[in-house]
């Protein structure tokens, strides 16, 4: 077996709970590759619905004033199938164990491709955390920081020629920029070819592209939601001043509070 398919995990759908073992493996095949698929997550209803709603969504304007014909933001405010996405089982306990108790949610977006488009250029997401000069290696055993995951939900199966989320595996602890060469310790392009209600968690410091969508009549849907430690600030357009509507807070549960940004005083406040 690959080392690339090591991050992959078949599990029934439905709302449920890992183990810790399953919880440690899970985390330790992310820290290792720098991303993880976990398949059949959503259900085919979910996926059904979350798809509509995506595209009508597209339809309008966006929540955040966007002129983008490839991203809605705050998809949370688009109804019920996006608000409980915030703390859907079982991923919310595997970025509760990576990201700790009092993580929280910083973006929700939508990204629909279409015939021709993609974000193709390779990247990181954030700044450099853990820079290394050249030649100067790093211990197997020193985990690096990871402070934000975004998880991509596929609400439509992704083939090579739909345009696959690509990532170089392992890169997120390179401590550089992606090179020309797209290679980590000799390990190289793994593309993510998944079915409808597969998802994906996505270390942000990994090298990784949404490749162009180079079919002529199909279109490429993926509901993203990004979580940070709680000391990363959330994302909500215009920052400053954004404010979480009062009936979202007092409809939600107290972890879902919590993953919208409603805490008890700490270090920083």
């Amino acid at each position: 077996m690959s080392r690339n398919n090591q991050t992959e995990t078949n599990i029934p759908d439905g709302h449920w709970s890992p183990s810790t073992n399953q919880l440690a493996k899970w985390v330790a095949d992310y820290e290792r590759d720098g991303f993880l698929i976990l398949r059949n997550i959503l259900s085919p209803e979910e996926v059904r619905q979350m798809r509509e709603e995506l595209i009508a969504a597209f339809d309008g304007p966006d929540n955040a004033g966007s002129d983008s014909d490839i991203i809605r933001h705050q998809m949370f405010l688009n109804g019920k199938i996006f608000e409980d996405l915030i703390d859907r089982a079982p991923a919310i306990d595997f970025l509760e164990a990576l990201l700790g108790p009092d993580c929280h949610m910083i973006s929700m977006n939508a990204i629909y491709t279409r015939p021709g488009q993609g974000i193709s250029t390779w990247h990181i997401d954030e700044a450099i955390h853990f820079p290394r000069p050249p030649g100067v290696p790093l211990d197997p055993r020193i985990p690096t920081p990871n402070f934000v995951v975004q998880v991509m939900h596929y609400l439509v199966d992704v083939d090579e020629e739909l345009g696959p989320t690509q990532f170089v595996t392992g890169s997120h602890r390179s401590g550089r920029a992606p090179d020309p060469e797209l290679t980590y310790e000799e390990q190289g392009v793994h593309s993510i070819i998944v079915n409808a209600g597969d998802i994906c968690f996505q270390n942000g410091q990994t090298w990784h592209r949404g490749a162009p969508n180079q079919t002529n009549n199909r279109c490429r849907y993926v509901q993203q939601v990004s979580y940070s430690c709680r000391f990363i600030s959330q994302r909500f357009y215009p920052f400053v001043n954004y404010h979480m509507p009062e009936d979202l807070l007092a409809r939600s549960s107290p972890r879902r509070q919590r993953l919208l940004g409603v805490h008890p005083r700490g270090p920083y406040g």
